[in-house]
């Protein structure tokens, strides 16, 4: 009889014990492969779960988080395709199917691989996604990205679906330790208000990874929990007056810019020369190095916290 895994419950199981490995500190979980009996179900965060009949052995990859955490996984080098700018030393072999300047995917050039798994979060065309699973037959695996959260999650799936549980329950591990470790830095010290900008003064909800990252990292953005999808108005940014300006490295903002801008000139951020430029691919990306983008945004609202 085939083996379905109920993704819910074994996703906290496994986080569980993820928590528990990372407060021990006196061991390490070994890296061997488990038995893994196929099929294989995850939720995620599609409309349908994703049911793999087989171990992945050609792998899609739409989105350059996700790229980096089947990279982590010790499952790089079953990549066929991944997005043009993922942070990851793949294989000559691997075909680049997503454009960095303009996030389309190539779909035919992604038909063409042949794909047994198509890895992608909600940010892509799913119109796209959905003529690659008709021509290929491929499982579709849609990685939550929405917030820190979410990122374990997905590495719990993600581990299920390329066979490599043991390597995400160890990386899930380390994930909560370092936020752990961050946020007692951040223990005690008050909120400071912020605004983000990732370009044109175009800002992020609270339910977006950067909105969770700078919410755990003490910053309340006065651009409110559901900012509207355009550019925010500037006049209204100038009431609100953020004790700090963050923008993305994607953004072409710079304090220079801020200051050449006479409505932005005069907001307290800018005349304190608290704009700080954070890097995008550690701030939007879900995937292994949310960490990192997490304590690049505390170390710039706090850093007395780490000095």
């Amino acid at each position: 009889m085939p083996v379905v895994r109920p993704s819910r419950l074994l996703a906290c199981t496994l986080l569980l014990a993820a928590l528990a490995s990372a407060g021990c500190g006196q061991r390490t979980e070994p890296l061997g492969a488990l038995p893994q009996p196929y099929p294989v179900t995850v939720q995620g965060a599609g409309d349908q779960p994703t049911v793999l009949k087989a171990r992945a052995k050609r792998i899609a990859v739409l989105d350059p988080g996700s790229a980096e955490l089947i990279a982590a996984l010790g499952a790089g080098d079953r990549l066929v395709g991944i997005p043009a700018g993922a942070g990851i030393a793949a294989p000559r072999s691997v075909e680049k199917i997503v454009s960095r300047r303009t996030g389309e995917i190539n779909v035919d050039q992604t038909i063409a691989l042949k794909p047994d798994l198509i890895v992608a979060t909600q940010t892509a065309d799913q119109l796209d996604v959905a003529r690659i699973q008709r021509a290929t037959h491929a499982a579709v695996y849609i990685q939550p990205a929405a917030s820190l959260r979410n990122v374990e999650q997905g590495t719990i799936d993600l581990g299920f679906l390329v066979g490599e549980a043991a390597r995400a329950r160890q990386l899930v591990g380390r994930i909560q330790h370092d936020v752990a470790a961050i946020q007692n830095k951040l223990a005690g010290v008050p909120p400071v208000s912020v605004f983000v900008d990732t370009g044109f003064f175009i800002t992020v909800p609270d339910r977006s990874l950067l909105g969770d990252l700078v919410r755990r990292a003490k910053g309340t953005s006065v651009a409110g929990p559901s900012p509207g999808p355009g550019p925010y108005p500037l006049a209204d940014l100038r009431q609100a007056n953020p004790q700090f300006f963050l923008a993305t490295s994607d953004s072409d903002t710079t304090l220079e810019s801020l200051r050449a801008n006479p409505v932005t000139a005069g907001i307290q951020a800018v005349k304190r020369k608290k704009v700080v430029v954070v890097p995008a691919a550690l701030v939007t990306r879900a995937g292994p190095r949310v960490t990192a983008g997490l304590e690049a945004i505390a170390r710039a609202l706090h850093p007395d916290a780490f000095s």
